[in-house]
């Protein structure tokens, strides 16, 4: 009796300590998180083919569940449209001037800063939470005559993106900052390798986010009730 005890206390130990190394694992290692989130994208494709419809996004600490692949119709007039960057701390600031510097590299679209908050047709500020789940989130309003966006808030959350327990490098916060102003160009998850995956960190901006935004943009969106995709928030 006394043997078996001891098998189960130490059995117990193993998988009590495996169980910690996997979650010291997860956030230190992009590859394993990566990993991970595709597993987790696969099985739940799996689960909604077998359902008949797709699964409800449901996001929980830096990684939400996936979306099949769609861009919206949705759409600034031109490519090109002013931005102000409301952020006081000094990483978020930063990620974000790099994110604008980088979409706007690739010439597919184009970020204007302003000094204005007034004169600005996308916003970005921070947040401090950790009980939405989501790293970032991005809200738009959309023309329901024209189909055109209108405007576009930006929040980046510093409760995920600053804590050092969920593990964004440097890379991994401007990966974020690119990830909600591709939601604010007007484009919607992916599950390809792409700066729109859902768990929106792991990429950085990728030749097909470029190609996706250059055909978003030669077509005119379809006014409210013919669209074919929804509009409203998008989370990360």
């Amino acid at each position: 009796m006394k043997i078996i005890k001891r098998r189960h206390f130490l059995l117990s130990l193993f998988y009590c300590v495996l169980f910690i190394w996997l979650i010291a694992l997860y956030q230190s290692s992009p590859v394993f998180q990566q990993g991970i989130d595709t597993g987790i994208l696969r099985t739940q494709q799996q689960i909604s083919r077998l359902l008949g419809h797709q699964l409800a996004a449901k996001p929980h600490s830096a990684v939400q569940t996936k979306q099949a692949d769609e861009v919206t119709d949705g759409r600034w007039p031109e490519n090109s449209t002013t931005i102000y960057v409301d952020l006081n701390n000094p990483t978020l600031r930063t990620a974000t001037t790099e994110a604008i510097n980088q979409w706007n590299q690739t010439g597919a679209f184009t970020f204007r800063p302003v000094q204005n908050k007034a004169d600005a047709n996308i916003v970005v500020t921070a947040v401090d939470q950790q009980q939405n789940g989501a790293a970032g989130l991005t809200n738009t309003k959309t023309d329901s005559a024209t189909g055109y966006l209108l405007h576009a808030d930006v929040q980046l959350n510093a409760g995920y993106l600053l804590n050092a327990n969920y593990g964004y490098s440097p890379q991994r916060i401007v990966n974020t900052a690119e990830h909600e102003l591709g939601h604010a160009i007007g484009l919607q998850h992916t599950s390809t390798a792409s700066v729109m995956q859902p768990a929106g960190s792991f990429y950085p901006i990728q030749p097909g986010d470029v190609a996706a935004v250059k055909q978003l943009y030669q077509k005119r969106p379809h006014p409210a009730g013919q669209q074919a995709s929804p509009r409203g928030s998008q989370q990360q």
